[in-house]
C-alpha cells in the first residue's frame, strides 16, 4: 500500500492530467451526440471509467519502459526503444483488455451480448486501439520528457563535475606559482640583506600556510582574498620600499562576493614582477570593483623587459571561463595594464 502511495505521489501531476482530459473526452462525446440528436444526457461515472481505462494504458506503458530501459543499450537509439515499448504495450493492452471483458462476459452470461457480431468485436477492437494511441501517445511522451531530463541532469551534472575538476587543476598549478616566486625573491634577499631575508621568510611561511588552506576550495570570500593579495604586497614591500603602492577602493571591501583563491593575489604579483617601480616613478597597482573586479596599474618599463609565459594570467582566464562562463578582459596599452574579473553571484543569493 505503501509503494502504491508513493507511485501515485510521484506521478500525481501527470496522473491529475489523465483525470482532467478523461473529463474532456467524455463531455465532447456527449456534445457531440447530443448535437445529433439534440438530446443532452451526462452520466457522472462515464470519466472516471475513461480514466481507468487511461490509468491502466499508462501502468502498462510504464512496467514495459521500465522492463525495457533496464537492457536498452545507449542514449542515441532510446527513442527507438521507446516506440517498441509502445508497441508492445498496445499488444499487451489489448490482450488485456480482450481477455478481461471475455472474462467478465462469460461470468455474467452476457458472452452473446458483448460479442454478438465480428462487427462488434472489430469495432471494440478499434476502439481500444485509439484509446491507447491518445493515452499511450500520452504516456510515451510523459516517461521519454523524464528521461531527457534526467538526461539532462546527469550532463549538468557532469559538466560541473568536470568543471570542478579543472578548477582545481588550475588552482594547483597556481599553488607552486606562487612558492616558486617567493623563492626567488627570498634567494635574492639572502644575497643582498640577511635580517630582511628572515623577516621575509617568517612572514612567507604565514602567507604559505594560509594558501594552502584555501587551495582546496573553490571559491572564497572576496575581502579574505584581498587581505591575502594586502599581506602579499607588504611582504614585497619588505624588498621594494616605496617602489610600489597598492591602492584598494572602498568600493571592493564588504561586498559579499565570491571569487576564486589567489585570483587578486596573482595580478598583485604580476604588476609588480613586470615594472620596474622606484621612488622617484612608482607602480600604483589599483584594484576596485564597479560591474567588475578590476585590478590596474602604470607601467613603468624595465630595462630589459621580460614578459614570461602567462602561465598565471592564462589559468586565471580558464578559471572564469569555467565558473562564469566569461573571460576575463584585459587592456594593455604604452601606459597602463589592466584585468578585469567578471563577477560571480553575490555568496548571499547561492
Amino acid at each position: 500500500m505503501q509503494k502504491l502511495a508513493s507511485y501515485l505521489k510521484k506521478h500525481l501531476l501527470f496522473i491529475l492530467f489523465l483525470f482532467g482530459f478523461s473529463w474532456i473526452i467524455a463531455l465532447d462525446n456527449k456534445f457531440g451526440i447530443a448535437y445529433i440528436t439534440g438530446f443532452f444526457q451526462f452520466h457522472f461515472d462515464a470519466p472516471f471509467w475513461i480514466f481507468i481505462n487511461a490509468l491502466i494504458i499508462f501502468v502498462v506503458f510504464d512496467l514495459i519502459q521500465r522492463k525495457g530501459n533496464s537492457k536498452a543499450p545507449d542514449r542515441a537509439s532510446r527513442f527507438k526503444y521507446y516506440l517498441i515499448y509502445f508497441g508492445i504495450a498496445m499488444l499487451a493492452y489489448l490482450i488485456f483488455t480482450n481477455l478481461f471483458g471475455l472474462i467478465v462476459a462469460l461470468t455474467f452470461g452476457t458472452l452473446k451480448q458483448n460479442f454478438a457480431s465480428t462487427f462488434q468485436v472489430i469495432a471494440n477492437l478499434f476502439s481500444n486501439i485509439f484509446d491507447f494511441f491518445i493515452f499511450g501517445g500520452f504516456s510515451l511522451a510523459y516517461f521519454y520528457s523524464i528521461e531527457n531530463r534526467l538526461y539532462r541532469q546527469r550532463i549538468s551534472n557532469y559538466e560541473i563535475s568536470l568543471a570542478q575538476g579543472k578548477v582545481q587543476q588550475l588552482k594547483s598549478q597556481l599553488n607552486p606559482h606562487f612558492l616558486f616566486n617567493n623563492l626567488n625573491v627570498l634567494d635574492q634577499l639572502i644575497d643582498e640583506d640577511k635580517y630582511q631575508a628572515s623577516d621575509f621568510l617568517a612572514q612567507f611561511a604565514e602567507l604559505y600556510r594560509y594558501a594552502l588552506n584555501s587551495s582546496d576550495k573553490e571559491l572564497i570570500d572576496l575581502d579574505a582574498e584581498l587581505n591575502f593579495a594586502t599581506n602579499y604586497f607588504h611582504l614585497m614591500e619588505v624588498k621594494y620600499q616605496e617602489c610600489y603602492n597598492l591602492i584598494i577602493d572602498q568600493s571592493i571591501r564588504k561586498t559579499g562576493r565570491l571569487v576564486p583563491p589567489f585570483c587578486l593575489q596573482v595580478l598583485v604579483e604580476n604588476a609588480i614582477k613586470h615594472n620596474l617601480g622606484t621612488k622617484e616613478k612608482p607602480v600604483n597597482i589599483r584594484l576596485y570593483l564597479d560591474n567588475a573586479i578590476r585590478i590596474s596599474n602604470n607601467k613603468v618599463a624595465k630595462t630589459r623587459n621580460s614578459k614570461g609565459n602567462g602561465v598565471a594570467l592564462n589559468n586565471l582566464n580558464k578559471q572564469f571561463k569555467l565558473l562564469t562562463r566569461n573571460e576575463i578582459c584585459i587592456n594593455d596599452d604604452d601606459e597602463h595594464f589592466a584585468v578585469a574579473l567578471p563577477l560571480l553571484k553575490n555568496k548571499i543569493d547561492d
